[in-house]
């Protein structure tokens, strides 16, 4: 698969975001988006961490699930034609790369961080708990290195409009432009 058709299915997906924010439920392209977030092609690896941060937005604004534990997604099997997303490759690519993105992405990992807090938090229950099914290390890690340490990003993240600036995405919104 060639950076291009990646950078192509996010670009799908994603239409309209600057309208519906994050609680507009989309019908993700499936791909294993979390191989790219480490990717030569600035493009390609901006546009996979965009999908991965929609995820996690509409995961936390309740407008669609893409990361299910096991016992959820074996419910409906059967009934809905379904990709769900594997978490845990998500959550180790997010690992191995966080001090690049946020270098390279400041506001995409600032939302990444604010969405992991949050829905776990909302949810009342530990990841651990939740997706059993995961190795606990991972959560263990990704609390100790990335949202323990930036826990303030929770409170203090900025308006959607920087990460829109971030990404190259034009505003549709008066309040989500720049003043110039």
């Amino acid at each position: 698969m060639t950076e291009n058709i990646i950078v192509q299915k996010v670009k799908e997906t994603i239409s309209g975001i600057e309208i519906g924010y994050f609680d507009t439920a989309k019908s993700y392209v499936y791909d294993e988006y979390f191989k790219y977030f480490d990717e030569d092609d600035r493009e390609t690896r901006k546009y996979a961490l965009l999908i991965f941060t929609c995820m996690l937005g509409n995961w936390y604004s309740k407008a669609a699930f893409v990361f299910k534990p096991e016992k959820e997604r074996l419910k409906y099997e059967d009934e809905i034609d379904t990709d769900f997303y594997d978490l845990e490759s998500y959550l180790s690519s997010f690992l191995d790369c966080y001090q690049n993105i946020e270098k390279e992405f400041p506001y995409m990992f600032e939302r990444i961080v604010r969405y992991l807090t949050l829905i776990e938090k909302e949810k009342g229950l530990s990841y651990e708990k939740w997706f059993p099914e995961i190795n606990s290390d991972i959560f263990r890690e990704l609390r100790e290195k990335i949202l323990i340490p930036n826990s303030n990003l929770v409170q203090t993240c900025h308006p959607i409009k920087y990460l829109f600036r971030e990404v190259g995405i034009k505003p549709f919104f008066t309040t989500d432009f720049f003043e110039e």
